[in-house]
């Protein structure tokens, strides 16, 4: 019987264990689904408001970015109907300056047109006028005007010999002035001038260097500028009087004229250093009373002789001179000529 209680009573106490542990097991499950369920519904809550706000923030950005792109556009358009306009008002000026040419400006002054009466170099001429009419902003009218008013004395003949139809075409008229005035003819001329000019007496180094780049220029206008250089490098240091100066600058050649020029001056310096100077010494008179009477005497010797009485120093005889007289007369009778030279002798003769 006491066993039998005993599995009675452990029977029951399983069944109270179990239905215990079962009941709790519900009671920690419930709480643990409820409590699940509370942090999935805040997180979900966060996150949907994390969402949202990002959502947010990124609509706004992206709106922000297309106003701006919108912004720009309107920007560029508007500089694409200025630049249009601008085009189309260049086109029209241009137009205008086709059909009438440029309007004459007031705020700047106006250039004078140079004046050619063919004493000076007719491309000198042409570049002055040519540079003139591009800063004034003459047309084809205002080139002729002008240079029918810029020539001057034999120049302004050749405008006879054109005929009426060429007197309004400015080419004409700078053709007809170049045939006349040109330098083709003379290019020959400045060769031979080159070729044979040499350092002058007395002439420096820098008025042979600039005669030399003038007939260079001159008598090979349109050569390249590479070749000019050469042909001033050449012709300048042939050319050179004194013989150390041109043999230095043979040994160390220069690449440009201007260099060459500077180094044959170095070389003509050096050497007039390196020469022995003659020191001269002061000498003091103690005596200037003396010296004056010395010199004065001096300046009454040396002073040409003057024949103001007419008669000859030879024979005494008026009518003719001593050069011309035939008479033969011993030197030690010769007639004492003038006074000055009595002034002269006794001066002298005090002196000794």
């Amino acid at each position: 019987q006491t066993e039998n209680r005993l599995v009675q009573q452990i029977a029951e106490n399983a069944v109270q264990t179990e239905n215990r542990l079962a009941q709790q097991i519900a009671e920690n499950t419930s709480q643990l689904e409820s409590r699940l369920t509370q942090q999935m519904t805040e997180n979900n809550t966060q996150l949907e408001k994390r969402l949202v706000q990002q959502i947010t923030e990124n609509n706004t950005q992206v709106q922000e970015k297309f106003s701006k792109f919108e912004d720009e556009l309107s920007t560029l358009k508007n500089d694409e109907e200025n630049l249009k306009s601008e085009v189309l008002h260049l086109s029209n000026r241009m137009r205008e300056l086709q059909l009438h040419g440029p309007a004459p400006s007031t705020n700047n002054p106006r250039l004078k047109a140079p004046t050619f009466d063919g004493s000076i170099p007719f491309q000198i001429f042409k570049l002055q006028f040519e540079k003139t009419a591009m800063a004034n902003n003459w047309n084809a009218a205002d080139k002729v005007a002008s240079l029918f008013v810029s020539l001057k004395g034999p120049a302004a003949e050749i405008l006879q010999t054109i005929p009426d139809c060429e007197r309004d075409n400015y080419e004409a008229l700078m053709s007809a002035i170049e045939r006349r005035y040109g330098s083709e003819h003379r290019k020959q001329i400045y060769q031979i001038e080159l070729q044979n000019r040499g350092q002058k007496m007395n002439e420096s180094l820098q008025e042979f260097a600039t005669e030399i780049e003038r007939l260079a220029h001159l008598a090979n206008a349109d050569a390249p500028v590479d070749y000019i250089e050469r042909v001033k490098i050449q012709c300048f240091i042939n050319g050179i009087r004194d013989v150390d100066t041109k043999r230095a600058t043979y040994a160390l050649p220069k690449r440009t004229f201007a260099e060459t020029v500077s180094h044959a001056l170095t070389q003509e310096t050096a050497s007039l250093l390196s020469k022995p100077a003659h020191k001269v010494q002061r000498v003091e008179m103690e005596q200037p009373a003396l010296m004056e009477e010395i010199l004065k005497t001096l300046k009454t010797i040396a002073a040409p002789r003057v024949n103001t009485t007419g008669r000859c120093f030879n024979c005494g005889k008026a009518g003719h001179f001593a050069r011309n007289c035939n008479i033969k007369v011993n030197p030690s009778k010769r007639k004492q000529p003038t006074d000055n030279e009595d002034g002269a002798s006794t001066s002298h003769k005090s002196l000794n």
